[in-house]
């Protein structure tokens, strides 16, 4: 398998996606860092590096689902994985090796966003306000998070061989599960009364509090509330807020993620019929 690693390193030498995408977050990493000095400087507020410094969970998602899509449908219509197995080399070696050279990939990305970010950030907005653990735990979620998003696209690229569909899939994927986790946030921080306004007998408005029928409490809550952890789109969000309510549980979801979609995976690719 390590063969078969090497092999895949050397093709990203080459490859376009890769560099396009490691020069985006490296870019995105030095603009918001910027960008926040550049409105502290003009409105007088204080900002905080930790704005936006997780972000990159958000851009890898996308920038992943176009990578493996074209990586692996490059394998297929040039015929590599074919080839791979003629030669002799076992179909989870094959699969197991590019699973493990995109997620390499996907946390090279966050890599290429951090590093610039904290170069230009800690001079000019100066250190983190939150715990250092804090930090480092949303961190390693994060290269988690992105390693479950790389193993879902792996997963469709790995039993289709149109690169195009892959493409389309891997995208619509990423963006419906951002999609999806956005609403869960919104519907989580639904608040628990709404003000309504009445008119008083002397035509003067009067404020009150009613119950707010988009809350969600008890049982409901807790599901939803799961759901959002579980949902990689739903990590995304909570990364990028840093509204985390169980961190520590994000990771070991992300794990699940992984391990569960290898095994769908391996188990199909095992079944497949190369052309």
């Amino acid at each position: 398998m390590s063969k078969l690693v090497m092999a895949n390193v050397m093709r990203l030498q080459k490859n376009m996606c890769f560099w396009i995408g490691f020069v985006f977050m490296a870019a995105a990493g030095i603009f918001f860092p910027v960008r926040g000095y550049v409105e502290m400087c003009r409105t007088g507020m204080k900002s905080l590096i930790e704005n936006g410094f997780f972000s990159c969970s958000l851009f890898a998602s996308i920038i992943m689902a176009v990578f493996c899509s074209l990586f692996t449908g490059t394998g297929y219509s040039d015929g590599t994985i074919r080839n791979k197995v003629v030669i002799g080399h076992k179909r989870m070696d094959i699969y197991v090796a590019d699973m493990i050279t995109s997620s390499v990939v996907g946390v090279v990305m966050c890599i290429g966003f951090f590093l610039p970010y904290l170069c230009i950030g800690i001079p000019l907005l100066g250190d983190f306000t939150i715990e250092s653990k804090t930090v480092l735990l949303i961190g390693v979620t994060v290269l988690l998070l992105v390693a479950a998003f790389t193993s879902i696209f792996t997963l469709v690229a790995m039993i289709c061989q149109n690169k195009a569909v892959v493409a389309v899939v891997c995208l619509l994927l990423a963006f419906g599960l951002l999609l999806v986790g956005s609403l869960l946030n919104s519907r989580l921080q639904a608040p628990k009364t709404i003000p309504v306004y009445t008119m008083s007998e002397n035509n003067e408005p009067v404020a009150a509090e009613e119950p707010n029928p988009q809350y969600l409490e008890g049982t409901e809550r807790e599901i939803v509330q799961t759901f959002y952890d579980v949902l990689p789109g739903g990590q995304a969000v909570q990364c990028t807020s840093l509204e985390v309510v169980h961190l520590p549980r994000l990771p070991l979801y992300s794990i699940l993620i992984m391990l569960s979609t290898t095994g769908i995976g391996l188990f199909c690719f095992q079944k497949k019929d190369l052309k």
